[in-house]
């Protein structure tokens, strides 16, 4: 389940970096309030995407083993 680890890593990574942006030429916050405002959002965008990212690889995962069986079958 490593590769769901790196999915929501990636995932929150770029949801933060377009928050941020979206702060900082948005709104007319200070340092602080910014953060105030983004850490809860960033925490729970992640702790809401990581049942989807854990779905998602394990569909790889079992797909990526399902073509891997028949290559074993195949010779």
């Amino acid at each position: 389940m490593t590769g769901q680890m790196y999915l929501t890593a990636i995932i929150t990574e770029i949801f933060t970096v377009l928050l941020v942006l979206a702060v900082f030429f948005l709104t007319d916050l200070d340092t602080l309030s910014s953060i105030a405002l983004g850490l809860p959002l960033v925490v729970l965008f992640s702790y809401l995407v990581l049942p989807i990212s854990m779905r998602i690889w394990v569909a790889v995962e079992y797909v990526t083993d399902r073509v891997g069986e028949a290559a074993d079958r195949s010779h």
